[in-house]
């Protein structure tokens, strides 16, 4: 009796060894992001308007004749700004996509804090609130500048390969 259970005992710890673990999940799909802008290009042509249509919607101009305070009149006016700081805001998360986040670390946060600096700006432009509007155009203006400072926009990323080069092109011959 003891070898039969002795027996069975071997033969289910046998069994219990040959049972592999499951395979790991695959991984997530990459989402099906249409990347088409360059970096250089989301900069020029989404990012830097916006900016300028916030940095330009409120100022305080000195003359000799005094000061001229310029902000926001109207709802449609209010709206281009509340839009371009949207935008903005929306900018920053294009930034951090991969194939244009240069690093996950300093290029991320420089990122998030421009985009948080325009969602200051976004808030203010809901609220019509100058004054707010106005220090918000400085964060924007620190945070563009503190990341313009560690990265050139237009330089290749410092882990990026060189690009090939084409073929110099045929020299036409003199007749």
């Amino acid at each position: 009796m003891r070898t039969i259970l002795s027996g069975i005992s071997l033969c289910m710890l046998m069994l219990a060894g040959c049972n592999q673990p499951p395979p790991p999940a695959p991984a997530p799909a990459a989402p099906p992001y249409n990347t088409t802008l360059s970096l250089k290009q989301v900069m020029e042509w989404v990012i830097d308007p916006a900016a300028d249509v916030v940095w330009e919607s409120v100022a305080i101009i000195i003359t000799e004749k005094g000061e001229n305070a310029k902000a926001p009149k109207t709802d449609e006016e209010w709206e281009k700004v509340r839009n371009a700081a949207a935008t903005m805001v929306e900018g920053g998360n294009l930034l951090m996509m991969q194939g244009r986040a240069r690093d996950d670390k300093k290029w991320m946060a420089s990122a998030k804090r421009m985009s948080d600096a325009a969602g200051i700006a976004l808030k203010a432009a809901e609220k019509k609130d100058v004054p707010t509007l106005f220090d918000s155009g400085a964060l924007i203006y620190n945070a563009c500048s503190a990341c313009h400072a560690d990265f050139r926009v237009g330089e290749p990323a410092p882990d990026a390969k060189p690009a090939a080069t084409a073929a110099p092109a045929p020299a036409k011959s003199a007749k």
